[in-house]
């Protein structure tokens, strides 16, 4: 989309005068801050109340239809041995808790693919926040390009999960790749929220992400800790968003500064 601020490809990938990368501690210390700009400017929260209240109402259509289908069926599944009252009890539980984790991990994918026509504002609110002038977003046309990248990335890294997903049954070393994985997927998408605007490319996106890795690593490791604890990950969606474009922004900064002290890049 249109862009708030001039970020070429050119400047992310220079090897003579690549800007340093930001920190995975660094990556981290935007969660707090984010908490920090929410609280003076609560505002911001009202463009993400439209995509969090579909995506918690489908949430819990499709655990009513899905947990419903399961548990009339459950006791058919199960030897006559084992079809006792507390059996049947726990495995429905164990089912429903099961069903919960899965759609406290899908819900953040959900939300972020039906915010992305909403995180423009979210950027450019953070942006003013931060005491610099910000142009309206892009009309019609740049938000159907933004919000079709958008959903495309999705996919694209979605896609990429369900094998890693599956190295998760490793014992011992499963669970630690499928954090380690999460963190980058997680760290990812919130970093890239802005490039609709200034990154416009997906390759753009991967360019931006490579240039801080670690810093996206460290918000990104927050995410997927909160994801670990039921609900938390759905309540701190809002911030990780702005905590996302404040590490972009950050980045960008870093890049204008590296471009000041090298006439040549201008």
């Amino acid at each position: 989309m249109a862009g708030l601020m001039a970020f070429p490809p050119s400047s992310l990938v220079s090897e003579s005068s690549r800007p340093s990368p930001l920190s995975f501690a660094h990556g981290v210390r935007t969660v707090p801050a984010a908490l920090g700009i929410l609280r003076r400017r609560p505002g911001i929260l009202l463009w993400l109340i439209p995509p969090f209240l579909i995506t918690l109402l489908l949430d819990v259509l499709v655990f009513w239809s899905a947990f419903g289908w399961v548990k009339d069926r459950i006791g058919g599944w199960l030897p006559s041995w084992a079809q006792s009252g507390w059996m049947v009890t726990g495995l429905q539980a164990f089912t429903a808790i099961g069903m919960l984790v899965l759609l406290g991990w899908t819900f953040a994918w959900m939300f972020l693919l039906l915010s992305s026509p909403f995180q423009d504002y979210i950027s450019a609110a953070v942006e003013k926040e931060r005491g610099k002038f910000v142009p309206d977003p892009a009309g019609v046309r740049g938000f159907l390009k933004s919000t079709s990248l958008s959903a495309v990335q999705s996919v694209i890294l979605l896609l990429l999960t369900l094998p890693v997903m599956i190295l998760g049954f490793v014992p011992l070393v499963g669970p630690v790749i499928v954090f380690l994985w999460s963190s980058f997927v997680m760290g990812f998408s919130f970093f890239t929220i802005p490039a609709g605007r200034t990154a416009r490319r997906l390759s753009d996106r991967v360019t931006l992400a490579r240039s801080h890795p670690k810093g996206m690593l460290g918000l990104g490791a927050v995410v997927a800790a909160a994801a670990l604890v039921p609900l938390l990950n759905v309540l701190f969606l809002p911030v990780f968003i702005v905590a996302g474009t404040l590490l972009y922004l950050e980045a960008h900064d870093a890049s204008e500064e590296v471009a000041a002290d090298d006439p040549q890049r201008a």
